[in-house]
């Protein structure tokens, strides 16, 4: 049996699917409140990307093996139909599912990126990571301490906070992902672009003061994706989902309805499926 992603899902099979992607250095706990929220209507699938979490790590970093680890999740709780969320690389992630199995998505909702190879903007982030040896110190309080002094933002700090664990046999501290992966495969994975669009139900949404959806970045956006909608989240940058969260999941959430009643409808009208 091929190894899984750690993943958690809700038990209600009858509800429509809906899955959950995080996006670089992230973990499915960034996610857990609004994927409760989101249970109340949906079979919600939160995901740790491979080298994320509390998944396996990989020197394969490659989108289509990322796609793949989505897919083995389906199929593993046979699931056939999917609405797809993915954020910042999580995005990227979803963008390349529905080019590969675009017959599986109901929807598809991209958080805070764009079909764009974008330039290297975690550089302080990176020297962070490979400026401190965690295994020499012995508090959080020393690692977060450390952290600070070389990151400037509240949020950043807490954020990268999040990802220490103890190591189960030495129990020294250790990062949850793969550094070493992520720095060799950074510009790869932020540079790829689809080589291909998705003509479905497709939401790009991002944060008001974040500078990821642009009128630079977006430049092939309709082209790739001609029934997107695109939305901004007021009060929000580049963690859209946690700077407003309150208006995310509601824009989110109309969006989802709105595909799946116009799903209902183009099964309702045959003389539309026949012309595509």
């Amino acid at each position: 049996m091929e190894s899984l992603i750690h993943y958690k899902i809700t038990e209600d099979t009858s509800k429509p699917a809906l899955m959950i992607v995080h996006g670089l250095f992230g973990s499915l706990d960034n996610w857990q409140s609004l994927a409760k929220k989101w249970s109340e209507n949906y079979r919600v699938i939160s995901v740790d990307v491979r080298n994320h979490g509390k998944s396996f790590h990989s020197d394969d970093m490659k989108f289509e093996s990322l796609v793949h680890d989505l897919l083995a999740i389906m199929q593993h709780e046979n699931v056939h139909k999917i609405n797809l969320i993915g954020h910042s690389i999580g995005g990227k992630i979803a963008m390349e599912f529905a080019i590969l199995h675009s017959e599986l998505l109901a929807s598809l909702v991209i958080v805070d990126i764009a079909p764009y190879p974008y330039s290297p903007r975690h550089r302080d982030v990176f020297k962070m990571l490979q400026s401190i040896d965690l295994s020499t110190l012995s508090s959080r309080q020393d690692i977060e301490k450390e952290v600070r002094n070389q990151l400037h933002e509240d949020g950043v700090v807490q954020f990268m906070m999040k990802n220490i664990r103890r190591n189960e046999n030495s129990l020294a501290f250790e990062w949850k992902f793969n550094l070493q992966v992520l720095v060799s495969d950074y510009l790869y994975l932020i540079q790829r672009v689809p080589s291909l669009g998705y003509g479905g139900c497709t939401l790009f949404i991002g944060g008001e003061d974040s500078q990821y959806i642009t009128k630079e970045t977006s430049i092939h956006l309709f082209e790739l994706y001609p029934n997107a909608v695109l939305e901004f989240v007021s009060m929000a940058g580049h963690w859209v989902h946690a700077d407003n969260p309150i208006e995310f999941y509601n824009k989110v959430s109309h969006f989802l309805i709105n595909c799946h009643n116009q799903n209902l409808s183009d099964k309702n009208n045959p003389l539309k499926i026949a012309s595509e």
